[in-house]
């Protein structure tokens, strides 16, 4: 896949989008990871500095994905229970929220459906890895970063739309070809320049890119990691009664690459969704 990046980049300064910085407690995460430096003790005590972010991980390592059924009390027993690396995807999709920042009130229901889909897109990665190769922490890291150019592009433009409306499911998002035609850009290339910022894994960063565009992927672990976004939002749309105009193009490339029965799929999206129940 060729790097989009720079042109990205160039249409975005021009629109004058802004892209959040990490927190400093990711940025000394990332510090230690690239370092190649896993000492539990030393990254526990990096993210204890953070109180939040140390509260999500510990619900996140005590859901069925990653504790079967091991108790967690420590956030040493956290990594060790997690992993390091995928400690820190799922720290990088936490602290997205709050780098972002904005009006409280307007953007909870964005961020609660984002949260929704990132961990119905985690028991799917949880229970596809074999056919798949992406992880749940990827598919959760993916899922959060894969619309964060909307509250981004609606913080640069009045006009975007009813940011609290989208996020309830009331509204549909803006098409990219609306939003290439009037702005210059679009939510996918925010999102995907946000995860480069950020620097997410390239097939991640990748998949926020064209997290809207299955057909005609080549990469495996990308097109893999699409169609898992693409079946966590038509299960979070079917649990909320929302009709999800995006599905009928791209249900039969989805279960495709899944490795799916077509004709089990209901079944299926019913038992994830009671998966992601029993972990909440």
């Amino acid at each position: 896949m060729s790097d989009p990046s720079l042109a990205d980049a160039q249409a975005l300064a021009c629109a004058n989008v802004r892209i959040p910085s990490q927190p400093a407690v990711l940025a000394r995460l990332f510090e230690l990871v690239a370092a190649g430096d896993f000492d539990i003790r030393r990254v526990a005590q990096v993210v204890a500095a953070d109180a939040g972010l140390a509260a999500l991980l510990f619900k996140l390592a005590a859901s069925p994905i990653y504790a079967k059924g091991r108790r967690v009390e420590s956030l040493e027993q956290v990594l060790q229970v997690v992993g390091v690396q995928q400690s820190f995807n799922l720290a990088r999709a936490l602290g997205l929220a709050a780098a972002i920042g904005g009006d409280r009130h307007v953007l909870e229901a964005f961020w609660q459906r984002s949260g929704d889909i990132a961990q119905i897109a985690a028991q799917i990665a949880s229970d596809r890895v074999t056919v798949c190769n992406v992880f749940p922490d990827q598919a959760y890291l993916a899922a959060i970063f894969q619309d964060c150019g909307v509250p981004l592009l609606s913080e640069r433009f009045p006009d975007y739309g009813k940011l609290a409306e989208h996020a309830a499911g009331n509204a549909p998002w803006a098409s990219m070809i609306d939003e290439d035609r009037r702005y210059d850009t679009d939510h996918c290339v925010v999102g995907y320049l946000v995860a480069r910022h950020w620097k997410l894994p390239d097939f991640v960063a990748d998949a926020i890119r064209c997290h809207h565009e299955l057909a005609g992927l080549g990469e495996h672990r990308v097109r893999s990691l699409v169609a898992i976004l693409l079946l966590a939002q038509e299960i979070h749309c079917r649990e909320q009664g929302i009709h999800n105009a995006e599905w009928f193009g791209v249900a039969d490339l989805v279960v495709s690459e899944l490795g799916l029965d077509p004709c089990g799929l209901d079944e299926y999206c019913d038992e994830i969704r009671d998966r992601c129940h029993e972990a909440g």
